[in-house]
């Protein structure tokens, strides 16, 4: 079985406060417990769902989804944890602005055309943990996040979950099941990698097996 997992940092398993890598990130978790699934990771801090970063392009997931598609195919399933840096100040984005995002990412990765004479994966959306009520305070008033960043993480799960049920594919409210550190609002410590690695294996074998 092979699974996909495209994120931001939170993927990459950015480490709260020093910027290291966590070696225990969720998508290690997955590999840990399930060794008969590659699980190959995605992750890229600063990675948006679909807005543009013009100081740095390649950080547009929508972008570059169809590169990582081709690049890493055939795949089995496609996880995707993406949406939080949507939300900085400068793209002025709402949770529903994220979910019309989401659903042109959708119609790329099962769009049947492009996968060839491969199988068109399985999907699984999760909606990124949301971001500490004091992320804004510690940001104001030159930051990247404001207030309304954090409010409009709270509506991501909602908006995301009801294209996911449009278009079938899996959902997972990732802020269910994990936090961000209280030492920066935004990533999350190694407990939190393990309680969120461990709802998306259980989802995926619902999905998969």
């Amino acid at each position: 079985m092979r699974i996909l997992c495209i994120g931001d940092s939170n993927t990459w398993g950015f480490i709260p406060g020093s910027g290291q890598r966590h070696e225990n990130r969720w998508t290690r978790i997955l590999a840990e417990r399930q060794p008969g699934w590659e699980i190959v990771e995605e992750g890229y801090s600063g990675r948006t769902l679909t807005a543009p970063d013009y100081e740095q392009r390649q950080r547009c997931g929508m972008e570059s989804l169809k590169m990582l598609l081709m690049s890493h195919r055939p795949v089995d399933c496609v996880v995707v944890m993406l949406g939080t840096n949507d939300l900085k100040r400068r793209y002025h984005v709402s949770a529903g602005d994220l979910a019309e995002g989401l659903r042109e990412y959708l119609r790329t990765i099962l769009n049947p055309f492009q996968w060839e004479s491969f199988a068109v994966p399985k999907v699984l959306v999760v909606s990124p943990i949301l971001l500490g009520e004091a992320l804004s305070r510690r940001e104001e008033p030159y930051g990247s996040w404001d207030e309304n960043s954090v409010i409009q993480s709270r509506g991501m799960a909602g908006a995301m979950e009801a294209v996911c049920r449009e278009y079938g594919v899996g959902f997972l409210d990732g802020a269910k099941y994990a936090s961000p550190s209280d030492i920066d609002c935004i990533h999350m410590d190694e407990e939190n990698h393990r309680s969120l690695g461990l709802a998306v294996e259980e989802k995926l074998r619902a999905i998969l097996l």
